[in-house]
């Protein structure tokens, strides 16, 4: 309107200079007079045209505002609604204030229940709760639900437009003048919709509206998506706490057992091989007096069946030690005597007592040591022990003229030994088992080798009681390695 007041008064103004200019020259000729009104006719032409355009520019201008106003407070929801997990909170969010702000009067966001299908309300600007409930029971009982649900674009709708069909019915149904509604999406499925609209004439929804409402759907479809995943990561969480929590129990409880069942295992080893120890040592004196002679001349036949007592009666001794240790190890009774040895008086003394059982086989033995101090931390005679059972081993399962390596190496904090042979090597089926008690591996050459199962058992013992670690690399017919740490302090 002010435009148009300033061309008024450029036309007045033009009218009176000229008026004032003919008037002075006298000039009351009818070509004058003409060719006034035409430049009157042109001027007011050109005075519509303006304002023509000012009110499309200040049209165009408003709706800008709207569009950057809207998208500006959809933004700062955007911020909001990433933050949270719970569909509540994020429908309580959708409120009057910002459904005024988008440039609207009213609100609906109707969501499909999953068991039953039917459109219930999750947030409502601009109605009653008695409308809402009506507006529910007619858009259920009705095809509006499933048209809504399955519009994959927004639809926009004005009371003057005659085309729509039955959206044009709910006009009357929400109790509006135009509206815009677009479908939620979560998960690529509707589940839902939201709808703004305004009850005024001069506040028609334009085909502006629907990019900002597709945004604002967007944004509740996606978060309705993320609150489902929560839910969903948050359920299996405490699901798999449950489970292993239950899992921790039985495996708790199954551990006391077995502590409990060991602990009976090695009473019950330890009481029995006292109690054979006993009538063996007086077995074993019997057969040593039988063979001196002094209780009558002894044949051949008989000396060669006392040695064979003797013999086995040896093999029975050094099982049942074998077993009274590892018990009394796993009791905690056997005291570890450390102190500072050296390692290669220990070896001289190791090598001395296997030397027999290389020759025989005619088994190269070698030492590699590639340490610069010959001390460590230990219990000489049960040091003895772990390299007589592995070198012992490595040269019974080694072939005739097969080669067995000591290798000593020195690490940050311990010194680390192996024992390599050239051997039958360890089926792989065999190796989680090696260090089990009375275990014997299931091959034809182990079966002709006599032996009690116990001896790995019990370097690993005793390895473990000098705060050590054993360990060992075997292939099929190509040898054994193992390996074991002391440390050095």
């Amino acid at each position: 309107m002010d435009t148009y007041i300033i061309v008024s008064s450029l036309i007045i103004g033009i009218l009176f200079i000229l008026y004032h200019f003919e008037t002075k020259k006298r000039l009351d000729s009818e070509k004058s007079a003409k060719r006034l009104q035409d430049i009157i006719n042109q001027l007011d032409s050109q005075a519509k045209i303006i304002i023509k355009t000012d009110l499309a520019l200040n049209k165009a201008q408003e709706e800008l505002d709207r569009k950057i106003t809207g998208l500006y407070t959809l933004h700062e929801l955007g911020k909001k609604v990433s933050s949270t997990f719970n569909t509540e909170n994020l429908f309580s969010m959708i409120n009057q204030p910002l459904v005024l702000k988008l440039g609207f009067s009213k609100m609906l966001i109707m969501l499909k229940d999953e068991l039953s299908g039917i459109l219930k309300t999750k947030s409502a600007t601009g109605y009653a709760d008695d409308q809402i409930k009506t507006i529910e029971i007619e858009l259920n009982k009705r095809s509006f639900a499933g048209s809504l649900l399955k519009k994959e674009k927004p639809v926009l709708v004005n009371r003057d437009n005659d085309s729509m069909g039955q959206e044009y019915n709910l006009l009357d149904i929400l109790n509006i003048e135009s509206f815009i509604t677009a479908p939620i999406v979560a998960r690529d499925e509707s589940v839902g919709f939201i709808l703004m609209g305004n009850t005024s004439l001069y506040g028609k929804v334009t085909e502006g509206d629907t990019e900002v409402l597709s945004i604002l759907a967007s944004q509740i479809g996606t978060a309705i998506e993320n609150t489902k995943l929560y839910t969903e990561l948050f359920s299996s969480h405490k699901e798999l706490e449950r489970r292993v929590a239950e899992r921790t129990q039985e495996l708790e409880k199954l551990n006391n057992e077995l502590k409990n069942l060991n602990k009976m295992k090695s009473d019950f080893i330890s009481a029995v091989s006292h109690e054979l120890r006993t009538p063996l040592t007086s077995i074993k004196g019997y057969a040593s007096i039988l063979m001196t002679g002094k209780l009558g001349d002894v044949l051949p036949a008989q000396k060669e069946r006392l040695e064979k007592i003797d013999k086995h009666s040896n093999s029975l001794v050094h099982l049942i030690n074998n077993l009274l240790d590892i018990a009394r190890i796993e009791s905690g009774k056997i005291q570890m005597e450390m102190k500072d040895i050296s390692i290669k008086e220990m070896m001289d003394s190791v090598v001395d007592i296997i030397a027999p059982q290389v020759k025989e086989k005619n088994i190269s033995l070698k030492i590699n040591s590639k340490i610069r101090f010959d001390k460590i931390k230990a219990d000489q005679g049960q040091m003895e022990r772990v390299f007589l059972n592995l070198l012992s081993n490595a040269v019974k399962f080694t072939p005739e003229k097969g080669n067995v390596t000591i290798s000593i190496d020195e690490k940050e904090d311990d010194t680390q030994f192996s024992i390599e042979d050239t051997g039958i090597g360890i089926p792989l089926q065999d190796i989680p088992k090696v260090f089990q008690e009375f275990f014997r591996a299931d091959n034809a050459l182990d079966q002709k080798i006599k032996g009690s199962g116990l001896g790995l058992s019990l370097v690993k013992k005793i390895v473990e009681a000098h705060r050590g670690k054993i360990w060992f690399n075997s292939e099929l017919g190509k040898g054994t390695r193992f390996s074991f740490t002391i440390p050095k302090y």
